[in-house]
């Protein structure tokens, strides 16, 4: 090949060059052949970005929940940045550095944008299931003696990547079962031995009282005894040896009333009053600690005013052992925890006639579920004026200094259940209760609950009954998006003096139960703070 012919192909080459930079149709720059990858990538990570943003606010606007004078500044910033975006798309079509930074700022928004629509869709979607009609159920139990054949046994595997298992003991077919059929609980027990009969054929011993009741299996004269759980936890008290030496096998669920309908406030612009109702259940037979039975005794009761305008909140707490007239009337004596075996509507009654006041909503919580909730929030910060080392009852302990400390949901489940390491008693249990409360609200209004925001949700969905609107919900979110005020928190507790006194839901005619006589000049400070709080 000549010098000459040389120069030639060099030429021509140059000029293909040249000419696959230029748009000879029409004079405009066309993409440089070696950037036209970077480019097209460039302009679809655009594209997908600006359809997922779009979405992203459509959607939250729809929902309402933002409110718009931050909406709009959200829209505005994102408007710029998706200019700035555009800039770089025109860049890369000569560029691969602005290809590159176009294509990963684009990425980000893209998947910020899809997390932002999924946490808002898991929110709708446990809103949905919190406002969704539920049943609402009394459960009795089917107790047998421990070691009797009709107790299930547990089975190790022979394989060591497998797990035990229980296998059920013998049925109780053409046994004899000791039941109470007087109508003390409403008739729960003599329907769920109905359902019972339909699949077992058992001899059914009527017994006059509970305490022969527990005798006749505990001597062996009945097989198993079936009766109401909240009642048995009402009867056998919390010092009472039965499941050390009994165990439930099964439990029937009976379909109850629900009354407690909301007296509904304007939650953003009034003070408004939260019941919260802590139940402790005991799991005597393995069964699912997350059960809402809709009577239960209500171990933790804590009065909640809220005034959302002052960012305020007071606790008022009232010991579980409390003797309070029951739904307000005076032949009707017995301990404030007992008046939820009636339902949850009749601990608001009796609150609300108790402190003369009106109860707006309620918050009910099983205290086992606690665990889960705490968890769920990665752990809290609460305070303790005393050293102790408490059980949890579920085979587990912790330690508490003095000061701060961090706790799991088994440490709180501990710090609230504690009552026998102090002197006062129910009433520094109340007052761990209402410090737990605090530490969890402190924490759920922290940038910490971003991170624990899915499964806060799905703790709650399951493990919380409550009968706040999701409008309300909402109202109260948008509110404190809004203007990111911190709240301030108030408790106080009222105590008394202990004292052996009968038991309207035991019976007049049993014998007289620890209860706790309250203090009236604490009543009545109780009774004024609220006024006062209430009163804006």
């Amino acid at each position: 090949m000549g010098k000459e012919e040389s120069t030639s192909i060099s030429r021509h080459a140059d000029e293909a060059s040249v000419s696959a930079t230029l748009d000879t149709g029409n004079g405009k720059r066309a993409v440089n052949g070696e950037n036209k990858g970077f480019f097209v990538m460039a302009l679809v990570s655009f594209s997908l970005a600006f359809c997922a943003l779009c979405a992203a606010f459509l959607y939250l606007d729809s929902n309402g929940i933002v409110p718009g004078r931050i909406l709009a500044k959200a829209i505005i910033a994102a408007g710029i940045v998706i200019l700035l975006n555009a800039a770089l798309v025109i860049l890369s079509r000569r560029s691969k550095a602005a290809a590159l930074i176009c294509t990963a700022v684009c990425v980000v928004i893209t998947i910020a944008s899809l997390i932002g629509v999924f946490l808002l869709y898991k929110y709708n979607e446990s809103m949905g299931e919190i406002e969704k009609d539920k049943e609402y159920y009394a459960y009795v139990g089917v107790y047998v003696k421990r070691g009797s054949r009709f107790e299930p046994v547990t089975v190790e595997p022979k394989l060591k990547i497998q797990q035990p298992y229980k296998v059920p003991g013998d049925d109780l077919d053409g046994c004899d079962v000791g039941t109470m059929l007087i109508n003390v609980d409403n008739g729960y027990a003599s329907q769920a031995i109905r359902m019972y009969r339909k699949n077992h054929d058992i001899n059914v011993i009527a017994c006059d009282d509970f305490g022969s009741m527990i005798d006749a299996l505990r001597n062996d004269e009945v097989d198993a005894i079936i009766y109401n759980e909240a009642y048995m936890s009402v009867f056998l008290g919390d010092d009472s040896d039965f499941f050390e030496w009994a165990v439930e096998i099964d439990r029937i669920g009976i379909e109850s009333e629900h009354t407690a309908l909301a007296k509904t406030a304007d939650v953003v612009s009034e003070p408004f009053i939260v019941y919260i109702s802590g139940i402790d259940t005991t799991d005597s037979a393995g069964v699912d600690e997350d059960t809402f039975p809709s009577i239960a005794r209500s171990d933790v009761n804590i009065i909640a005013a809220v005034d959302p305008v002052k960012k305020k909140i007071l606790l008022v707490n009232t010991p579980r052992d409390y003797y309070v007239p029951l739904w307000g009337r005076s032949n009707a004596m017995d301990k404030l925890t007992h008046a939820g075996v009636y339902g949850i509507d009749a601990s608001i009654s009796t609150l609300e006639s108790f402190y003369d006041i009106e109860i707006n909503y309620y918050v009910r919580t099983n205290v086992f579920s606690l665990v889960k909730i705490v968890d769920a929030l990665g752990g809290i910060t609460v305070h303790s004026d005393f050293e102790f080392y408490a059980p949890s009852g579920t085979g587990e302990y912790r330690r508490f200094h003095v000061g701060e400390n961090e706790i799991d949901g088994i440490g709180a489940l501990c710090f609230i259940r504690e009552r026998h390491s102090f002197e006062n008693g129910d009433v520094q249990r109340g007052i761990h209760q209402q410090e737990v409360i605090r530490a969890i609200i402190e924490k759920a209004c922290s940038p910490a609950i971003v991170a624990h925001f899915t499964d806060v949700l799905k703790v709650v969905t399951s493990s919380v009954e409550t009968n706040v609107s999701r409008e309300e919900i909402n109202a109260l979110i948008k509110m404190q998006l809004s203007d990111m005020a911190s709240w301030t928190l108030e408790t106080v507790s009222v105590d008394g003096t202990g004292s052996y006194e009968n038991s309207y839901a035991i019976g007049r005619d049993s014998d007289p139960v620890w209860v706790m006589i309250p203090n009236e000049n604490n009543v009545k400070k109780a009774k004024e703070a609220l006024d006062v709080f209430m009163a804006g």
